[in-house]
């Protein structure tokens, strides 16, 4: 299907061309038109991606796009069973050679597998700030830690209270986990904002059951 989309789309632009050819319209005028058309729909992706609130939207991104490595994970958040997000988890981490990348995907798979010792070994690998602190602020919640659990180097605003999420989680205190849930979903936006949403409605059935 993106294969038609993006077939239909390069049709469309030569036969734009082609109009604005016979027009007579400068070379130099299409070519800036044509620039506006790509400047637009990176502009559109990146705000999806990054700052949209529009969960409507991002859901169709992420369906659209859900056989590439990044997206099929996020989709598996969705759509999927805990079984399948550990199985795209394991295939994702393989498909990237980068430390913080690959070992993050391995540390929420960890995560999901209820495996913390394989979450630390994990966690060891990820060098990437805020990404580094953030393994080990989530560990220390886990652990019960709570002086551990705080950092000012968690810049992403949604971070701090996803920890105070997990924590809650852990000591099975739903009315704080769904207070800091509440605030790390305000605080994200785009595809982040999409995944922890879903993240945090499992977590919530999780409370429920127990």
């Amino acid at each position: 299907m993106r294969i038609v989309k993006l077939t239909v789309f390069y049709l469309v632009i030569i036969a734009l061309a082609m109009a604005l050819s016979l027009a007579g319209v400068r070379m130099s005028v299409a070519l800036v038109f044509f620039a506006l058309i790509i400047a637009a729909m990176i502009y559109r992706h990146i705000h999806i991606l990054y700052r949209t609130n529009n969960m409507q939207q991002v859901d169709k991104f992420v369906r659209d796009r859900q056989k590439q490595p990044f997206f099929a994970h996020i989709y598996a958040i969705a759509y999927g069973t805990r079984a399948d997000q550990i199985s795209v988890l394991g295939e994702v981490a393989g498909k990237f050679k980068q430390p913080t990348i690959k070992y993050n995907y391995l540390f929420n798979k960890a995560l999901l597998e209820d495996n913390l010792e394989a979450a630390k070994e994990a966690a060891k690998h990820i060098v990437k700030e805020p990404f580094k602190t953030y393994s080990a602020c989530y560990i220390a919640a886990l652990e019960g830690r709570t002086a551990n659990m705080h950092s000012d180097k968690l810049t992403q605003m949604w971070m701090q209270p996803a920890i105070e999420a997990a924590y809650a989680h852990q000591q099975k205190d739903q009315r704080e986990f769904e207070r800091f849930a509440g605030y790390s979903i305000d605080a994200a936006r785009g595809v982040q904002k999409y995944a922890l949403i879903h993240t945090f409605e499992q977590m919530k059935t999780d409370i429920t059951k127990s």
